[in-house]
């Protein structure tokens, strides 16, 4: 197995037939079926189901949907879906057609390419709107100060992890609440391509003010500065799911 694509969804299944398919298509010419696989992560959704797994691999696809028994939130979706990858690479992309499956080949390339034990696809095109703007900023800003990103480095949903590094971050999940938090935690080999970032909402940020001002919160509570008992958290230890 060389590549795992983890794709974290909550009532997002009437996206997925075409999503899956169009990675299948853009992988095709680069990597033989047997030496990729597709998981979906469902965060609880209400309409869930298991037909696409069926379907896709009654194709040939090596495809596994991870069933979690009620809704953790994309980051620890995300989690259970490197626990059950098998691939030297392991790909994270969101559900909802942002991220081109076009690009996975080219993240795969300059992983390989430049020895790293990371990367992140961040936005060529400019994202517009405040809520947007202000939330990247923001972002950018907490993991410089607290976590000790690389200055030139930008973080995003749209990574790639090699085997070595997602072994180190699912051995330890004691403290787990964000996978770039970990990543940047684990090495300093992590690299940053270009791609295009088609978000079908336009301008409009996922989230509002209240919702940002709780992810910033959420993610300096992952620093040092806080005691050890309140940065632990038994929910990644906890998950439950169903494989299929």
């Amino acid at each position: 197995m060389k590549l795992s694509i983890v794709i974290p969804t909550y009532n997002g299944w009437d996206r997925l037939p075409v999503l899956c398919n169009e990675i299948i298509q853009s992988l095709s010419p680069h990597v033989a079926a047997k030496d990729f696989e597709i998981i979906i992560v469902d965060d609880g959704s209400q309409n869930r189901s298991e037909n696409l797994i069926s379907e896709l691999g009654g194709k040939g696809v090596n495809i596994k949907g991870v069933f979690l028994n009620r809704n953790y939130g994309q980051q620890l979706a995300t989690l259970a879906g490197l626990r059950v990858s098998l691939g030297d690479y392991t790909i994270t992309m969101d559900d909802d057609f942002s991220h081109n499956p076009e690009d996975v080949t080219e993240l795969l390339s300059m992983a390989e390419k430049n020895r790293l034990d990371a990367g992140f696809g961040i936005p060529k095109n400019s994202r517009t709107g405040l809520l947007r703007k202000g939330g990247s900023g923001l972002r950018d800003i907490i993991f410089n100060l607290f976590f000790r990103k690389p200055g030139n480095i930008s973080v995003s949903s749209f990574r790639i992890l090699n085997r070595h590094l997602v072994n180190n971050i699912i051995g330890d999940i004691s403290e787990y609440r964000y996978l770039s938090v970990e990543i940047i935690k684990h090495t300093k080999a992590i690299g940053n391509i270009q791609v295009i970032y088609n978000r079908a909402s336009g301008d409009h940020s996922r989230y509002g003010f209240v919702k940002l001002v709780f992810l910033a919160f959420s993610l300096i509570r992952c620093s040092g500065i806080f005691p050890e008992r309140f940065r632990r958290t038994k929910i990644a230890s906890e998950m439950e799911w169903t494989l299929i």
